[in-house]
């Protein structure tokens, strides 16, 4: 599939999500969301629908030109999950440890000759290291 084709396949599914939401908008408050007193206006409701759907777009262009979603329908899910996709990176992002804690001896000490776990690997590694190193 061409990325161009991955652009529309990610248009539809970026649109299908929209359309859905407001869907529920409308039944919510019983009219357009924009009409109604303290629901967003329609200038910003307009901006950050064109910003979500250029995102879908996007994520959609990037996994087909990477291989990463195969096929019409699997692009089409890039577009509907777009922003869920960017807020997970988002979190993981944030939640990643920024270095590794440092390994102590049984006194409190650090001990030079034990090997330090790599960030992937995780504070289980560090627990399988320190117990081999004993």
């Amino acid at each position: 599939m061409s990325v161009w084709m991955a652009c529309v396949w990610g248009l539809l599914g970026a649109s299908a999500l929209e359309a859905h939401q407001l869907h529920g908008d409308i039944a919510r408050v019983r009219n357009l969301p924009w009409r109604v007193r303290g629901e967003t206006p329609l200038g910003p409701y307009l901006t950050a629908l064109a910003l979500r759907i250029a995102l879908g777009v996007g994520l959609a262009a990037g996994f087909s030109a990477s291989g990463q979603a195969g096929g019409p329908v699997g692009v089409m899910a890039v577009g509907i999950a777009a922003p869920k996709i960017v807020e997970q990176l988002a979190v993981r992002r944030l939640m990643e440890p920024q270095s590794s804690p440092p390994l102590l001896t049984a006194e409190g000490h650090l001990d030079p000759n034990m090997p330090a776990p790599t960030r992937e690997a995780g504070p289980e590694a560090a627990e399988r290291a320190a117990d081999e190193h004993r």
